[in-house]
């Protein structure tokens, strides 16, 4: 069981190690859902470069996260972790800002948030 736990924490974090075990082409495969899926879940708000600037961001009245620049921003978090803390409306929201991103992790299966994060990880300025 502990095994299947940490395997897990792996694949979702993006620790290292998982990317050595992962074949290129599944890890191509992951990349390429995760940019279907980022259309589907994410683009709304977070455009369809992932810049922050989708089509609803005006309408909301809302300032979304260029997913493009987590990296440069996240300090030591890495990027499947910052994904999965968003999904799961955990995310760090600055002091005097309000939570504006929806709680997805309800409707998102773990396998689609690592997909998400795997493209987003491949596309970091």
């Amino acid at each position: 069981m502990k095994k299947k736990v940490a395997l897990f924490f792996m694949i979702v974090t993006g620790l290292p190690g998982y990317d050595l075990a992962l074949a290129d082409p599944a890890q191509d495969e992951a990349i390429r859902k995760g940019q279907e899926h980022f259309k589907i879940f994410c683009s709304n708000c977070h455009g369809v470069n992932a810049d922050g600037n989708g089509r609803l961001v005006a309408s909301l009245n809302i300032t979304a996260s260029d997913l493009t620049a987590l990296k440069q921003t996240g300090g030591d978090v890495c990027v499947a972790e910052r994904v999965l803390r968003a999904v799961s409306g955990m995310h760090h929201v600055p002091a005097g800002q309000e939570q504006k991103m929806p709680n997805f992790s309800a409707d998102i299966e773990s396998i689609t948030t690592y997909e998400i994060s795997q493209y987003l990880k491949s596309i970091q300025k």
